[in-house]
C-alpha cells in the first residue's frame, strides 16, 4: 500500500490537525492551516486531499 501525502495528527485535547507528510508541517489550504478540526472534519479532509493527489497521478500517467 501506498503512503499518503496527508494524514491525521492529534492536537490539543479533542482537536485534530491535517498533518503533510512532504513538507513536514501542518497543510495549508486557501491560505487557512488545517488545525483544531474535530476528528470527522480531519478524516474527512485527508481523504480528500489524499485522493485528489490520487487523480492528478492517474490522469498525469
Amino acid at each position: 500500500m501506498e503512503a499518503h501525502r496527508y494524514n491525521v495528527h492529534k492536537n490539543l485535547n479533542i482537536y485534530w490537525s491535517v498533518f503533510d507528510e512532504v513538507t513536514g508541517q501542518k497543510a495549508v489550504i486557501n491560505g487557512f492551516v488545517m488545525d483544531m478540526l474535530t476528528a470527522e472534519e480531519a478524516k474527512e479532509l485527508v481523504g480528500a486531499l489524499n485522493r485528489e493527489l490520487d487523480q492528478v497521478f492517474l490522469l498525469a500517467a
